[in-house]
């Protein structure tokens, strides 16, 4: 797939912005970040940074955390716990949704 200047491919992008109805343009993914390490996590989202482990170029993953975004933007993620200094989120209604919306979205 080719990819655009946020390092989501076009298509995927694409597809989260048709079924949100949200432009994701200012989104940036950060590749072979050790930041998901620190959370205990492949990838994870914070705000409109993606990071992504060493190694993982998983676009289910990609789309599941880009889907995250659009949940932050709708005022939907509130901070749940501390991680090592860093706020996360893990409620799991929220996590199978973006599985499920993330899907969607390759699929589009």
């Amino acid at each position: 797939m080719a990819e655009n200047n946020t390092g989501m491919p076009d298509q995927l992008k694409s597809g989260i912005e048709s079924l949100s109805g949200i432009d994701v343009s200012d989104v940036r993914v950060h590749r072979n970040s050790g930041r998901p390490a620190q959370v205990g996590a492949v990838a994870f989202t914070q705000g409109t940074d993606i990071f992504v482990g060493p190694g993982d170029d998983n676009c289910r993953r990609l789309a599941h955390e880009l889907w995250h975004v659009v949940q932050q933007r709708q005022g939907r993620i509130k901070p749940t716990a501390h991680v090592n200094g860093i706020l996360v989120n893990d409620d799991p209604g929220l996590e199978r949704e973006a599985d499920i919306m993330g899907a969607k979205a390759l699929a589009t």
